[in-house]
């Protein structure tokens, strides 16, 4: 339909007729170039086995790429060889048929949180492109450094969240009190958790966590388990402000729930800590 309708490549798409040839050293500059510039803007896809000879017929410009490729592994060496490396995947899966056996390939290239992706070589120097309705352009200088302000400021922001968690291990660790390994029947914390900035985070980097499902999805437990707490330590110290209380049995059975509690917010930060590691550790340059 897009053939038909003669609709040019614009900021959402590309056509690629094949891969370049590996001796193309142009042609294969040329596809991470497009990988760097759909990852520097909004996203968007290529799809390999398209001439993009306007003066065929729609039909004419249908070719398909051979079965016997190993197209994801040919494929994928373009946007791992961008700096840093792209993130893309299949749009359809399994490729398009084609009559005569042959495939249509449709990469999505998604907007990257990493931006500014670049290519080239350290004693050439880089090249920072996006995507316009022109197609591929260069990135000016105001739009390359803002680029990398943005990269560093949703990383401290992550990393703010990090210390956050590590804040609420040691809150939680300091929850309950326990002498000689026996819960108190006349001493506890008066440790509460804010969440705040917890939740400041998470909205501000929710763009950037979307596609981490299990991280998101332990932030959120997690969440659920300090507000939980904060409502049985706001109940419990209700009742311990009031006068005649015989609070003996009632601060073991705060401290005992609280432990109960401080177990499950350690396991759940420590999940967290690790998922979001492994997720900043591929953002080094």
């Amino acid at each position: 339909d897009l053939l038909k309708k003669g609709i040019y490549e614009n900021e959402d798409f590309d056509f690629k007729k094949q891969l370049p040839d590996r001796k193309d050293k142009e042609g294969k500059d040329r596809l991470r170039r497009t990988c760097c510039a759909f990852a520097n803007s909004d996203g968007g896809f290529i799809v390999f086995g398209v001439s993009d000879d306007t003066s065929r017929s729609a039909e004419d410009r249908v070719i398909g790429l051979d079965r016997s490729l190993d197209f994801p592994n040919e494929f994928g060496n373009f946007p791992a060889g961008c700096h840093p490396s792209v993130r893309w995947d299949f749009r359809n899966d399994p490729p398009l048929q084609l009559q005569d056996g042959k495939m249509i390939h449709i990469i999505q290239i998604f907007k990257s949180w990493k931006a500014p992706h670049a290519t080239g070589y350290k004693d050439d120097g880089w090249k920072f492109t996006k995507r316009t309705n022109k197609g591929n352009e260069g990135m000016n200088m105001d739009e390359i450094r803002s680029a990398f302000l943005g990269f560093y400021e949703k990383r401290i922001k992550l990393q703010l969240l990090r210390s956050e968690l590590q804040s609420f291990k040691h809150l939680a660790e300091n929850s309950y009190v326990e002498i000689d390994g026996a819960l108190s029947e006349s001493e506890y914390s008066l440790v509460t958790f804010g969440v705040n900035i917890l939740e400041a985070v998470l909205s501000d980097t929710y763009t950037i966590l979307a596609d981490q499902v299990d991280l998101l999805g332990t932030l959120t437990s997690l969440r659920h388990v300090i507000r939980i707490a904060n409502t049985n330590i706001q109940l419990f110290f209700g009742t311990a402000e009031l006068p005649m209380t015989n609070m003996t049995g009632g601060v073991r059975k705060h401290n005992k729930s609280m432990r109960e509690m401080s177990q499950r917010i350690i396991t759940l930060c420590d999940q967290a800590i690790q998922m979001l590691d492994s997720f900043l550790n591929p953002m080094k340059i």
